[in-house]
């Protein structure tokens, strides 16, 4: 009887303690392992450039190619996660996404990016995931004790390493480096304000957002900062993909902005048919970010798009934003800007 009542107070005790919510990679029982049919090797480093905190770090190196996939995945996933947290480093810009995988087929994303090499630390909770577009949806919930599985993906390498990719998001091709530090479970998930309206308020200690080309975009503490300083001809811009419907019943789109040098902004959203939808507004000089609203009716399609569908923008099937510095294309134009983008926001 007595053996009895010892053991269960061990088990008792071990029931009580934390779970195990830290992957350090300072041992090399660490879990995280090359997609299956996937490109490239995983491997710790000790060497301090690339170590965050402690002794090691996890590096992933690969070649980035058209339609090649690029993950590492990690089979074991904490049932009673709210959130991800975790410190990741790549040896270039890039959009990268946590993926989930369901016991039922159902995919979920959350896209992040990630600037060239500097340490960024990233913070995921499960209302950040959306559901991949290529997915055939179940019950439309993400059920963390469900999950198989997540993912570490490089995007960029997967879709924008073409040759007309290439044009606006420069060669994306070739040998690659990420390295992965610390990475957390989180019992609770990050407090943020919800409304409604906001499509993005910068909240989040990651931007979901891609650049283009010679385009610097960072988060700072009241939105994103953008920045370059190229000669003409480039596009200078950012841009995201929106959930489902992010659009649908509204009027219009309206952007909190500040703009350094005097130009014309452009804002192109891109329907589910392919048509491309555009309008601008002049910024600059501003002393604190402004609200810039455009309305639906004050957008044309764009020449190239005019054949992909019915010839009529459809805010419900929106599934592209993008802002681009429309007065940089031009000779006369400033090459050299910086904005800040406090807010995005629909228009009821």
């Amino acid at each position: 009887m007595r053996n009895w009542m010892v053991f269960g107070l061990l088990t008792g005790a071990l029931w009580a303690q934390e779970p195990k919510s830290l992957i350090d990679f300072e041992s090399g029982q660490h879990g995280w392992l090359v997609l299956p049919g996937a490109d490239g090797k995983v491997e710790l480093t000790e060497n301090p450039n690339d170590v965050k905190s402690g002794k090691r770090a996890l590096r992933y190196s690969y070649a980035a190619a058209a339609g090649k996939l690029n993950a590492i995945v990690y089979l074991e996933p904490e049932s009673w996660t709210q959130a991800f947290r975790f410190w990741i480093k790549a040896d270039r810009p890039a959009l990268f996404a946590l993926s989930l995988q369901e016991e039922s087929g159902e995919r979920w994303h959350a896209p992040f990016w990630v600037s060239g090499n500097t340490w960024q630390q990233v913070t995921i909770a499960l209302g950040d995931f959306l559901l991949a577009e290529d997915t055939k949806p179940v019950n439309n919930k993400l059920d963390i004790d469900d999950a198989q599985g997540i993912g570490l993906i490089d995007v960029s390498a997967v879709f924008l390493a073409t040759p007309d990719a290439a044009i606006l998001f420069g060669d994306q091709s070739g040998t690659r480096l990420m390295w992965l530090d610390d990475f957390e479970f989180l019992s609770k998930a990050p407090a943020r304000r919800a409304d409604p309206n906001v499509l993005d308020d910068f909240q989040r200690d990651y931007l979901v957002w891609m650049a283009t080309a010679n385009t610097t975009i960072k988060r700072e503490a009241n939105g994103m900062g953008v920045e370059y300083n190229l000669p003409f001809p480039y596009i200078f811009g950012a841009l995201r993909m929106l959930e489902p419907n992010a659009l649908r019943d509204t009027k219009g789109i309206e952007i909190a902005v500040q703009v350094k040098t005097p130009t014309v902004l452009a804002v192109l959203v891109e329907e589910l048919d392919g048509e491309r939808w555009s309008a601008t507004v002049e910024a600059g000089g501003e002393s604190k970010p402004e609200p810039k609203r455009l309305l639906w009716n004050q957008f044309t399609i764009t020449e190239d798009t005019k054949d992909k569908g019915d010839g009529k923008l459809n805010p419900g099937k929106i599934k592209l934003l993008s802002l681009i510095d429309w007065g940089a294309l031009s000779e006369s134009g400033p090459s050299a800007n910086r904005w800040l983008v406090q807010s995005v926001r629909k228009v009821k």
